[in-house]
């Protein structure tokens, strides 16, 4: 391997190493893809310590991150929501409980989220408790309680 340079890796990238690996990778890959996409550098001393302080700096980011997760997720647990929807004698809703609808509904309790974060696995179309997962990131992941009460129309 005269030809190869020794990097460490900014990103994951897929096949070859994960964020934080130091590899030999040849000169023409790192000078011409890793470099240009800022997913390597170069590995020498001080940037191996100054890649270890940022990355220290990384791992508070996200356990700060991770904390408020998890603290969101507590606060949306605690919630018990109810939703109003037209349905039939049943209890068989005219249409279905949409993810729009439940960010609404969290809305006027203070949570703030992205509707994609709401995980709908089958559309709510029946009168009665319903639990939907909520994806906060970070590995973190809230239950909110909801019912659903039918207005006869």
């Amino acid at each position: 391997m005269a030809n190869s340079l020794k990097v460490v890796f900014r990103s994951d990238v897929r096949g070859i190493a994960q964020a934080g690996d130091v590899k030999n990778v040849s000169a023409g890959y790192a000078r011409n893809f890793l470099f240009p996409r800022k997913l390597a550098f170069r590995a020498s001393v001080g940037t191996l310590r100054q890649w270890e302080t940022e990355r220290q700096g990384t791992l508070a980011k996200a356990s700060n991150l991770r904390e408020q997760s998890q603290t969101l997720a507590q606060k949306i647990e605690a919630l018990a929501c109810t939703i109003s929807a037209k349905a039939s004698p049943e209890g068989r809703l005219f249409g279905s409980v949409s993810r729009q609808e439940i960010k609404e509904v969290l809305a006027k309790e203070g949570v703030t989220l992205d509707r994609r974060a709401i995980e709908l696995v089958e559309p709510l179309k029946q009168v009665g408790p319903a639990t939907v997962p909520i994806h906060l990131g970070n590995g973190v992941q809230a239950q909110l309680k909801i019912t659903i009460v039918g207005e006869n129309g």
